[in-house]
């Protein structure tokens, strides 16, 4: 009955029913000045709410209240009861379950609630990821269950990222560090230059990027990270390519390496990118040496590739590096960038001839 009342109430307005809430339960005490206040405080999700009228329902004593909301009512985020001095006031909405959902349903709806609200998404766009239009009548047959599982599942597929474990992944290189090594190990600067790149292409977690580091280690590279993990167990993947790094790799000062990065030019016939890639491992070793923060790494990027690329360089140029130092790209936007307009340029020039 309250369901319909909303519904009536509403058409007679001229207002959509599924932006408004019905309060019912509503004592005489309260006034059309004090309910406003008190629904906008009762939630963060009620705060924008406007009162549009107050009726009073003989059948149940109490006055029923309707309120409107900017946008569509997600019957989620919206509490079934409100609590007063003097009683309780029940809210419906128009996607109010008649009667109390089952309560893993519930809680798997909240899950799906919070996950679409990341998303920028609610309930009511489902719809539409489903590839439904909830304007227009279906001629067709309603979906069985089994069709709206396919069809949750490939709308989810576009939005969840996929899961550490499910994602595939080249394993690491390995390496023992040990006097004799192990068949298909490397030398240590090649296998950290390989495993470094690796670590930073992979968008999972430190501590999954970590796990993997650990698999392809053995002997006493092995026993480094474990002793590092011993007074510290959260040690970040950075720590243990550092540690790594001190305990194998070549001998070099902080001095040393900074200065290797900052005397590194761009060679006669060298394209730029290519240039950009050699300066990038001497730039992470730098880093990994200290040398360099890395909160300061594309700035410092940036500056180098300025100074160390020929001279009016057409790049250079187009892309205005010299002009977004006080705002570097990432390594990643501007190796795209670099190359998409040496592509141009080549393009140009077979037009040419």
């Amino acid at each position: 009955m309250a369901l319909h009342l909303l519904e009536d109430w509403c058409k007679g307005m001229t207002i959509d029913p599924k932006n408004c809430l019905l309060l019912t339960g509503v004592s005489e005490e309260f006034d059309e000045g004090s309910i406003e206040p008190i629904l906008r405080t009762s939630t963060k999700y009620l705060s924008e709410c406007k009162m549009r009228g107050r009726m009073f329902v003989r059948e149940e004593g109490a006055f029923a209240v309707l309120c409107e909301l900017p946008s569509a009512v997600d019957p989620l985020q919206v509490p079934s009861t409100i609590t007063v001095e003097d009683g309780v006031w029940r809210v419906i909405a128009t996607g109010s379950q008649p009667s109390p959902a089952p309560a893993s349903n519930v809680e798997f709806l909240k899950k799906m609630s919070a996950f679409l609200g990341k998303e920028g998404k609610t309930l009511a766009d489902m719809p539409g990821l489903l590839g439904l239009d909830p304007g227009v009548p279906h001629l067709e047959p309603a979906p069985s269950p089994d069709e709206w599982v396919k069809a949750l599942g490939k709308a989810l597929e576009k939005v969840v990222p996929p899961h550490p474990e499910s994602s595939p992944y080249r394993k690491l290189r390995l390496f023992s560090g040990g006097p004799t090594p192990i068949p298909g190990e490397e030398a240590f600067e090649p296998w950290l230059e390989h495993t470094t790149e690796m670590l930073q292409e992979w968008a999972v977690p430190d501590a999954e990027k970590r796990r993997r580091l650990v698999e392809c280690l053995r002997g006493p590279a092995l026993d480094v990270i474990r002793t590092l993990k011993l007074s510290n167990p959260g040690v970040k993947v950075k720590d243990c390519l550092e540690a790594l790094d001190h305990a194998f790799g070549r001998t070099e000062g902080l001095e040393d390496v900074y200065c290797k990065f900052l005397n590194a030019r761009q060679q006669k016939g060298e394209k730029v990118s290519a240039y950009i890639q050699r300066l990038e491992k001497l730039l992470q070793r730098a880093i990994m040496r200290g040398a360099v923060a890395v909160e300061q790494m594309d700035r410092t990027r940036l500056a180098q590739i300025v100074r160390g690329i020929q001279y009016q360089n057409p790049i250079l140029l187009h892309l205005r590096l010299r002009e977004r130092q006080d705002n570097p790209p990432s390594y990643s936007q501007l190796i795209k960038e670099v190359r998409e307009e040496e592509e141009r340029q080549a393009a140009g020039e077979e037009e040419a001839l």
